[in-house]
């Protein structure tokens, strides 16, 4: 077997574990243990002793005492090259990067080695014989792999922007280390986190010996990652290490200053049921394979934040998820799971799903059914053009509207109003407003006040999912009431106008509000934020959105007439679908048959 640990040797000077991170970590780098400094943060790590599942962290100071109290123990041991305020390793508490470090499996021969030293001997823009790679400031041998790090001249601060372009640069340097002859894995290149914990230098390794480190090259800049990379994968703005304190951005920007230090806000979050994280488990058994299991239980441990599952319920299920990992691909370990275990934070909660998709390899069909199955979705929309078409009494005629109809059109017009609101508008009796009062449970609001259609299709929609048995329950609502509350509330401000008569910073923070509101959204709704602003925050007129609503709807020939042009036509609706009868037949029923029975490629009655 090949030893990464003796080709270092033979080539490189090690380095003791104390200069290797005094180096990353100058010294004034952190606080002094037992004294706070203002601008100064800490390194913080993350120990698991033999035969526990229990992460323990530990904060780095100044000193350095920390690491050297971990390299005299048999603990497992993370850390990353980042500084945090707090004692928390989520990401919105991270301040610095001080290096960037790539992880490299599958090294497992001479030849690979030799390949992988060519690569970091190559010029900037030599592709000759494939990528090359910046030369690292230290390989670190963890045992059966290798860690390359590249430690940052000056410190990088991790601002969201920053964060996002480093990431794109980290996975191109990444996919160019594993796949271009140094690993045999070269076909599942494992993308790992920018904030990812890795095994601290002195600490003992998977096989019982001791991580260690190597110097190869010089400290880095972004500017040099860039040159080994293609231009639309560099880092192109970003700062380094600013000298501005604490109390000058006080004086430079009093509103952030307000916001985010006097009054401690955080970024709005919001919780699902535990249904989600069951069906992730689920998805995992269907659906990982090798180079996206780390992502699977990372994933695993944000869906259990975000459904407010107890971490120890948590790693009981990931845990126990390893035999399986196991039978997709080389060995995955505890060390692994406890890796992907620090997603476990408030700031993976809004992990975007496109990304899941991405890094786990599982799809994910997002919901356009307002969480229906596809029978009932024909149902509830033959049901939808049977409403805009009148052929149901509460559109027929220019008649007294019933009892129930004034009730009903009262509450959508005003959802959050009372019994005794309605009595005092409506002139009706107590006994007449109790019997057709609808819960807010009962209550669709698909897309916000003011659209006079949808308000009479869905009190209708919950007789007809009485009619045909389905329950009318909060989850099977397309947008939590808040939600829709919330979105009507702010939909004005998305007109110039409106935005133009607050102040600069209400605009701010409308404008915060708005981006925040899309993103909750978009997560119930498993669309894009972008989606979300534009189907339920812009602004539109009235037509505009009847006509959206519309291209939603199927009508056969037959059902075209006078009638139902003139319903259209009057509530602004100026294209509508339609099929030809048979066609329009086989579309039903193919549907139905879909429900019944999920086909792979869909069924097709003739």
């Amino acid at each position: 077997m090949f030893d990464i640990a003796v080709a270092l040797e033979s080539q490189f000077d090690e380095v003791h574990y104390l200069d290797f991170y005094r180096d990353i970590f100058p010294e004034g780098s952190f606080e002094e243990r037992g004294v706070y400094e203002d601008g100064k943060y800490n390194g913080i790590a993350v120990t698991i002793s033999k035969g526990s599942k229990r992460a323990k962290r530990l904060t780095v100071t100044d000193d350095l005492d920390a690491i050297t109290d971990m390299a005299a123990s048999d603990d497992f041991c993370l850390m990353s090259p980042i500084s945090y305020v707090g004692k928390s390793r989520k990401s919105s508490n991270a301040r610095f990067m001080y290096a960037m470090t790539i992880d490299l499996d599958g090294l497992e021969s001479l030849i690979q080695w030799q390949q992988l030293m060519d690569q970091i001997d190559r010029e900037p823009g030599v592709l000759v014989g494939g990528w090359g790679l910046p030369r690292p400031t230290y390989l670190i041998s963890s045992g059966t792999g290798l860690h390359l790090y590249y430690v940052f001249e000056k410190p990088i601060p991790v601002f969201k922007n920053i964060v996002e372009q480093l990431e794109k640069l980290k996975k191109r340097i990444t996919w160019q280390a594993w796949t271009q002859g140094a690993s045999s894995l070269h076909d599942k290149v494992q993308y790992e986190s920018l904030f990812q914990g890795f095994r601290v230098v002195g600490t003992i390794t998977k096989d019982g010996g001791r991580c260690r480190a190597f110097s190869v090259g010089r400290k880095v800049t972004v500017e040099y990652l860039n040159q080994f990379v293609p231009e639309e994968y560099r880092a192109t703005s970003f700062v380094y290490k600013s000298d501005l304190r604490l109390e000058d951005a006080k004086k430079k920007y009093p509103e952030w200053y307000q916001r985010r230090v006097v009054e401690k806000r955080p970024k709005n979050t919001w919780t699902c049921k535990k249904a989600l994280y069951d069906w992730w488990i689920g998805k995992i058994y269907g659906g990982a394979d090798q180079g996206h299991r780390y992502w699977c239980i990372m994933t695993l441990a944000t869906y259990a934040r975000k459904c407010g599952v107890p971490r120890e319920t948590l790693e009981n299920d990931a845990y126990g998820l390893i035999p399986f990992m196991n039978t997709k691909g080389d060995a995955f370990t505890e060390d692994d799971v406890l890796h992907a275990l620090e997603a476990y934070t408030d700031s993976y909660i809004t992990y975007p799903i496109d990304t899941i998709v991405v890094r786990t390899g599982i799809p994910i069909e997002k919901n356009k059914r307002n969480g229906r199955k596809q029978a009932d979705h024909v149902k509830l929309m033959n049901f939808i053009r049977d409403e805009i078409n009148g052929n149901k009494n509460w559109r027929e005629g220019n008649g007294r509207p019933s009892k129930q109809d004034i009730v009903e059109e009262w509450q959508c017009q005003n959802p959050n109003g009372t019994k005794k609101q309605c009595k005092d508008q409506t002139g009706l009796s107590y006994p007449t407003i109790r019997k057709w009062w609808l819960d807010h449970s009962e209550i669709f609001p698909l897309y916000g006040e003011g659209d006079e259609i949808i308000r009479y299709v869905t009190k209708r929609i919950v007789e007809e999912y009485n009619r045909l048995g389905v329950k009318a329950r909060g989850e099977n609502k397309r947008m939590d009431m808040i939600l829709a509350q919330q979105a009507a509330e702010l939909r004005k401000f998305t007109r110039t106008g409106a935005m133009l008569s607050l102040s600069e910073s209400e605009r701010r923070e409308k404008a915060q509000e708005l981006m925040d509101l899309a993103e909750k959204i978009a997560y119930s709704e498993g669309i894009s934020e972008e989606e979300a602003y534009n189907r339920y925050l812009k602004y539109r007129p009235r037509d505009e959105r009847l006509q959206e609503q519309a291209k939603q709807m199927v009508f056969a020939e037959s059902e075209v007439d006078a009638g139902l042009l003139a319903g259209c036509a009057a509530n602004g609706i100026r294209e509508i679908s339609v099929m030809p009868d048979d066609e329009y037949m086989n579309y039903l029923a193919t549907d139905c048959v879909d429900a019944l029975f999920p086909p792979k490629n869909g069924n097709q009655i003739k």
